[in-house]
């Protein structure tokens, strides 16, 4: 609530019409948000009124004293409180000039040498030092408990006025009240800590409702998130898949009107043309294996047929057979480890796209004499962990937030051929089932893909996160 001025209340009391019994409401109301400005956060307000009404509560407990005191002839005592009613006025203040911290510890310092000064001249029979032990409890009231320092500065003032109070209050047994005095006071005193305590309960209480009410809140607020972005995701996947499945008879047709006007016209075109006609025809089906590839990510979690148990020895095996040309192509050795694990509950031919994207890039980002391919796994604490390691150019670890994105590559096309979705479609499949993907790796020294599944794969379970070390066991393939 923003500070109200009192022009403000009295131009509301005249336009609602608002009877003087709800004038006091509002002005009480007035003094609680002193200090609780537009520019205070919710958190920082709720303190800021709790220490408002902390200090009003403590502003008219001690002026009640001050008549007292004087009716018993108590002069100094008298004084006293009313310097610790200015004191408390003066934490308002601070508050309204939005120095809501040091007003909380201006407030713990002024009650604690309060309660220690009344205690002394009041008298021990007259129990004003059991009020130590709501201020005891003050600071957890009045800080959040991330501000634990404060906490603790607060606790230590109490502490140390009640073990001075008792070092101390004989040296002031002349200037204390007489028995029969203290016995009112002490009468006084039980139903002055009943209303305090009472309210130090209801604090509590309100905070607990209000967490409980900010949590259910941002939990609601979460939980529409989660479906307006599972919304989006799904819309903008439908549109990808759409957009790419349209276009791809398009592109194709534009590869091959291309490749019969290069055939059919060869003997007269320039040069020159020639020379574009080939540029255009590369993008085309440049552009068209990107269709491909965006298609194949759209499709990860779509149309699935049923899971079944997926023997990864044979999964390597095809992919062995399919990248034979590859391997040659570079004599490159690919050493696939004996024994790899049967998998429960998965799809074989996410697997096999998962291994082969891995694989075809070792080998396709190896400038080696001999390249050499490893693939192996492992398993720890329940948890698979599979490893594809090369020896061939390595990548910087700079580039470890792009290199699982979609289209992102490190190297032109003329460089290396590809579309730049392998690995993005590689995460997709491993987050599918709840599994990590990553790489260790140094430029010019080689590089380790890991990925980690369950062996059998609960949609509704999440993999758990392990360390990971590098590990070589491995058997050469047939």
């Amino acid at each position: 609530m923003p500070y109200i001025s009192r022009n403000t209340l009295h131009q509301i009391f005249e336009e609602k019409n608002i009877p003087p019994m709800n004038h006091l409401q509002l002005n009480w109301n007035r003094l609680l948000s002193i200090g609780a400005s537009d520019k205070v956060s919710k958190e920082e307000e709720k303190y800021v009124r709790f220490t408002n009404v902390i200090a009003l509560v403590s502003i008219m407990a001690v002026a009640f004293y001050i008549p007292l005191s004087l009716w018993k002839g108590h002069l100094v005592l008298s004084v006293l409180q009313t310097l610790d009613v200015l004191c408390l006025f003066g934490v308002l203040a601070l508050n309204h000039y939005q120095h809501h911290k040091f007003a909380r510890q201006t407030y713990l310092l002024v009650i604690n040498v309060f309660i220690l000064a009344n205690s002394c001249f009041i008298g021990y029979g007259g129990g004003t030092h059991d009020f130590l032990y709501i201020t005891y409890i003050l600071p957890f009231l009045l800080f959040s408990a991330r501000d634990y320092k404060n906490i603790v500065v607060g606790v230590l003032f109490a502490v140390a006025s009640f073990a001075l109070f008792q070092q101390i209050h004989s040296l002031f047994s002349a200037y204390t009240f007489d028995p029969a005095t203290q016995h009112t006071f002490f009468q006084i005193n039980m139903w002055m800590k009943f209303v305090l305590l009472g309210i130090a309960i209801y604090i509590l209480a309100y905070y607990n409702y209000s967490s409980e009410a900010e949590v259910a809140d941002t939990n609601k607020k979460l939980e529409a998130q989660v479906i307006e972005l599972k919304r989006s995701n799904e819309e903008l996947e439908q549109f990808a898949y759409v957009i790419s499945h349209d276009l791809k008879g398009p592109v194709r047709n534009i590869s091959s009107f291309m490749n019969l006007l290069m055939s059919r016209c060869a003997a007269t075109l320039a040069d020159d043309a020639k020379v574009f006609m080939q540029h255009s025809q590369d993008s085309a089906d440049r552009l068209a294996s990107q269709i491909d590839g965006l298609l194949s990510y759209c499709r990860v979690d779509r149309n699935l047929p049923p899971t079944s148990d997926v023997d990864l020895n044979a999964v390597m095996k095809t992919v062995v057979v399919e990248l034979n040309e590859k391997v040659k192509e570079k004599n490159a050795t690919l050493i696939v480890e004996e024994n790899l694990p049967v998998l429960h509950g998965i799809h074989a031919g996410l697997m096999h796209t998962v291994f082969k994207n891995l694989v075809s890039n070792a080998i396709k980002f190896n400038h080696a004499a001999q390249p050499e391919i490893i693939v192996g796994h492992k398993e720890e604490n329940g948890i698979l962990i599979f490893s594809i390691t090369d020896n061939g150019i390595g990548i910087d670890s700079k580039f470890s937030s792009k290199l699982f994105q979609m289209f992102k590559r490190l190297h032109a096309p003329e460089q290396y051929e590809g579309t730049g979705i392998g690995l993005a479609l590689c995460k997709k499949i491993i987050t599918f089932y709840k599994g990590s993907i990553w790489f260790e790796s140094e430029p010019e020294k080689g590089s380790t893909f890991f990925f980690t599944l369950d062996k059998t794969f609960k949609q509704n379970e999440a993999v758990p996160s392990i360390e990971v070390r590098p590990m070589m066991q491995v058997l050469k393939a047939a």
